[in-house]
């Protein structure tokens, strides 16, 4: 389904993109002058303001799509398909060939942006850790429609290839570190990954709501695994830190076309390669009890992805996501902030929370969720009590450090939030149940 825009919107965006393109300035023949462009905004205004086509529009790239969308594809063409120019520092856009006619181009432009959104799939290799829970037990395991863990076969290394036959663009997915882990732009047998797909744009640069929400998505992923106990964040020194990062495929006439690498954030790297497997403090000491728990854990989180419940499972994942994040914050502070928000998502309710207080709402609700005994009740809601005090120091006094008693907090915490969720997966999992007896 197409954006499908009214014909008299196209020509009208068609005559503000030819004029503005006159402006544009491009260095060395390659890199848009990005203050030059600002004129592109100017064209925002004759995009829908309410509908079906302005939720798209800003669901698949963000505030200001059309400028977002023209910056990134020029920036990409001119990168892919223009020689460095270092005789030439400063050019006009319509100087360059194939975009001396700024009409031409603007219909172009246009055209291409009424077709959204595209297709695409986000490939992401598991380092060793991980991919024992592929050479354990999956092969190919699908999450949802959308979300896979499998392994590097030839079916996959045909369908996602890592050349595209655009010279520039395959040169840049050998750069930096890349070559140790894909040598000429090749799978490895047998690497395991996991595969996102998504609808939308992925611009030049990736700064789009595309390429937002499956980071999110795998942040949701990473934080439900470590709430079911599939991971655990086991923290590790490196010298020479590597980002991870996404491989993008297009799909272009029925085939997937490798477009580029989107890199995740430092820290959330850091998180991501500190991931291993949980192994219950060495009681899942061979493969087949670990491979036992792999699948039982999978089975869990696909309840979760699968789930016809919406809010509910949206609540869930954010909540995840949140948990994620907590762990990849390099503050402990942040992080203390971030872990309370988890179960404010999950537990929170506006209306009730008006008539008794958020705190005490909150503590009532966890304790008699996850504790399994009125002692443990019991030191639940005492420990609550002293975390919302922390977290009322942080937020509201500027609070700048943590003592050993409030790192052992945030600790606590996490377990607490680890544990609402796993029971939250429980009444998901007895929800699905039920569906399929009575389907």
């Amino acid at each position: 389904m197409s954006l499908n825009l009214h014909q008299k919107c196209k020509e009208r965006l068609v005559e503000i993109l030819s004029d503005q393109f006159l402006n544009i300035s491009v260095s060395n023949r390659m890199f848009i002058e990005r203050h030059s462009a600002i004129g592109l905004v100017l064209a925002e205004d004759v995009l829908p303001k309410t509908g079906r086509s302005k939720e798209m529009i800003e669901q698949y790239i963000g505030e200001l799509p059309l400028f977002d969308f023209v910056y990134e594809s020029l920036s990409r063409e001119l990168f892919e398909c223009q020689q460095y120019d270092s005789e030439n520092p400063n050019l006009r856009l319509v100087d360059i060939e194939g975009y001396e006619n700024a009409r031409e181009v603007a219909a172009r432009m246009v055209d291409e942006f009424d077709s959204l959104p595209w297709e695409y799939t986000f490939t992401l290799l598991l380092h060793n850790d991980l991919a024992d829970m592929v050479r354990l037990k999956v092969s190919d395991f699908c999450l949802s429609d959308d979300i896979r863990i499998s392994a590097v076969d030839e079916d996959f290394k045909e369908s996602y290839p890592l050349v595209s036959g655009i010279e520039r663009r395959d040169k840049s997915l050998s750069v930096g570190g890349l070559l140790s882990l894909l040598p000429e732009n090749k799978w490895e047998d047998g690497a395991g990954v996991i595969q996102i797909k998504a609808q939308g744009f992925v611009g030049r640069y990736g700064e789009t709501e595309t390429v937002r929400c499956v980071n999110e998505v795998l942040k949701s992923i990473c934080g439900l695994g470590v709430a079911l106990r599939l991971f655990k964040v086991d923290k590790k020194y490196r010298s020479t830190p590597a980002k991870a990062k996404f491989y993008v495929h297009k799909k272009e006439d029925a085939r997937w076309t490798v477009l580029g690498t989107q890199e995740l954030d430092i820290s959330e790297s850091d998180t991501f390669h500190d991931l291993v497997l949980y192994d219950f403090g060495g009681r899942l000491d061979d493969s087949e009890k670990k491979a036992g728990w792999v699948a039982e854990v999978l089975k869990d989180m696909k309840v979760v992805f699968a789930s016809e419940s919406k809010k509910r499972k949206s609540k869930l994942l954010l909540a995840c996501q949140w948990l994620y994040e907590s762990y990849c914050s390099r503050s402990e502070l942040l992080s203390f902030v971030q872990t309370t928000v988890v179960i404010e998502i999950l537990l929170g309710e506006k209306s009730s929370s008006d008539q008794i207080g958020l705190g005490v709402l909150l503590r009532n609700r966890c304790a008699y969720l996850i504790g399994s005994s009125q002692s443990e009740r019991d030191a639940i809601l005492k420990d609550f009590q002293d975390i919302y005090d922390v977290r009322s120091k942080i937020v509201h006094g500027g609070k700048s450090r943590m003592n050993i008693n409030e790192k052992r907090l945030l600790s606590k915490l996490q377990w607490m939030c680890r544990r609402v969720i796993q029971e939250e997966v429980k009444l998901l999992s007895e929800d699905a149940k039920k569906l399929a007896g009575s389907g």
